[in-house]
């Protein structure tokens, strides 16, 4: 007999819980949570903690951090093997490292062990991930998109009226300066571009389809493009991406356009444009769900049509119901 979504939901309302409590109570990056699930799913499952998930939920915000922070490190030994050999070799304490865990476990849990048994721990938590964790958390993830959409938005407003005020602090200098020189001119500032989230900025390109001289028709960048969101904690370079997708769909790509960001900061989001003659790969790239999950190099990937905002009256609700 089939489990409904709501009865599904039901059964892991504790999880949901919890999920709700690192995502919107603690801000923490919404698909690295997806991870920590997977891997607490993996200690019930080998008996390593058993109602681990009831017992954390049990605790304060600032415990229950501490222990996804820690989740988070034996993820990251989990996926970089070179990693956990050296911390091994060294003879480094694992108190010193996933305190919390290991008591939680009952010292069971160790760095050596995740480096010993990584093959089968990956395994586990990929099922996890695909299993329990999609499933029961798909329809927050959606609320968690847009709840991050609405904070960037809020974030590119203030920094538009900030630009405003310099522009009219210039302007108003620009007025004292002219009238000191007897100066005739009218000096007009240049007003910031309108707001805009900032995975949606647009380039040069036009929303028509383009003809070239010999008659071939172009399509714009932005109808060909996938938009991938990465997690906070795991980089992804710009190789890394065209690298992946090349081999799993061929020579598709037109071009990568990572996020810029500082040179001690890690790009959360890309655009990856097709080329116009595949760009019907992007219904298989995203699915019929308009969103699919990607894992490059053990670090998850989502994919979506991008829709860039404001573009036209129906593009925002178009935009907001893809998510």
């Amino acid at each position: 007999m089939a489990v409904s979504k709501e009865e599904f939901n039901a059964f892991h309302k504790i999880d949901r819980t919890l999920f709700f409590r690192l995502v919107f109570v603690l801000n923490r990056d919404m698909n690295q949570s997806y991870e920590v699930f997977a891997f607490l799913y993996l200690l019930e499952q080998m008996n390593y903690a058993r109602n681990v998930v009831s017992y954390v939920v049990s605790l304060p915000d600032a415990f229950i951090d501490a222990v996804a922070n820690e989740i988070v490190a034996c993820l990251s030994f989990l996926y970089n093997k070179d990693y956990a050999t050296l911390f091994v070799a060294n003879n480094t304490d694992d108190h010193s490292v996933i305190p919390l865990v290991m008591r939680i476990t009952g010292g069971r849990l160790t760095i050596k062990f995740i480096n010993q048994s990584r093959d089968a721990l990956l395994l586990g938590v990929r099922k996890n991930l695909s299993d329990i964790c999609t499933r029961a958390f798909d329809d927050m993830c959606v609320r968690a998109e847009r709840y991050y959409q609405e904070i960037l938005l809020a974030i590119e407003r203030e920094k538009v009226l900030e630009d405003l005020k310099n522009i009219r602090l210039s302007s108003q200098q620009a007025t004292i300066n002219r009238q000191s020189v007897q100066q005739e001119r009218v000096l007009t500032p240049t007003l910031p571009p309108s707001v805009e989230d900032e995975a949606n900025k647009i380039d040069t390109e036009t929303d028509q389809e383009v003809k070239t001289d010999d008659g071939e028709v172009v399509v714009a960048a932005d109808d060909r493009t996938v938009f991938l969101t990465f997690s906070k904690g795991y980089p992804i370079s710009e190789e890394e991406v065209r690298v992946y997708f090349t081999r799993k769909f061929g020579e598709v790509i037109d071009a990568v356009e990572m996020q810029e960001v500082e040179d001690n900061e890690q790009p959360l989001f890309a655009r990856m444009v097709m080329k116009t003659e595949h760009m019907s790969m992007i219904e298989e790239i995203v699915t019929v769900r308009n969103r699919n999950k990607f894992t490059i190099d053990g670090k998850h990937v989502w994919a979506r049509k991008y829709v860039r905002k404001n573009a036209n009256p129906s593009a925002a609700s178009t935009s907001s119901s893809q998510i």
